[in-house]
């Protein structure tokens, strides 16, 4: 029995010190593993961002794009765990018009899915369409919802701002 004791001291001190390493020094982003399966056989690039969100961009045949986000982090309603899809649309350093706002109100009551919102982040306001899912949507749904998503805010920045800078 003493014959092995060397070789296991050697495992544990390897087996420890990759714990350690692995600890030491790397970012771990967490993302919900679902949001990337279901984007695997997407046709448009996305990747994961510092916050563990899904960032993609979509190509349009008109050569224009458009930026959108799925959340990895999720909120409860109920039973019910919500994920949300994002786009920004429009942002203003000094706050939308009441034209602008009131545009938005009546987009948002002729979509099937999702609605428009003003946040402010940092210095400037962002008028933002976002759906709220199930975290649990087939994959075909999600990329459905992704595509409306991105539809709906690029229709609304050309509106609006006339410019694909979104």
């Amino acid at each position: 029995m003493s014959k092995f004791v060397p070789t296991i001291l050697a495992a544990l001190f390897l087996f420890g010190s990759t714990v350690a390493f692995a600890q030491i020094g790397e970012d771990t982003v967490e993302y919900d593993e679902r949001v990337e399966a279901a984007l695997q056989d997407a046709d448009y690039e996305w990747e994961i961002d510092s916050d563990g969100d899904f960032r993609a961009v979509l190509e349009f045949t008109d050569d224009r794009s458009q930026v959108l986000f799925v959340n990895s982090k999720t909120s409860m309603l109920g039973q019910m765990e919500v994920r949300e899809v994002w786009a920004v649309a429009a942002t203003s350093k000094v706050g939308f018009s009441s034209e602008v706002m009131k545009r938005l109100l009546e987009a948002s009551g002729s979509v099937k899915l999702g609605g428009w919102e003003i946040n402010t982040m940092g210095e400037q306001d962002l008028a933002i369409f976002r759906a709220k899912i199930s975290a649990n949507t087939s994959a075909s749904a999600l990329k459905t919802v992704v595509r409306a998503v991105a539809i709906t805010a690029d229709e609304m920045e050309k509106e609006l701002l006339g410019t694909d800078e979104l």
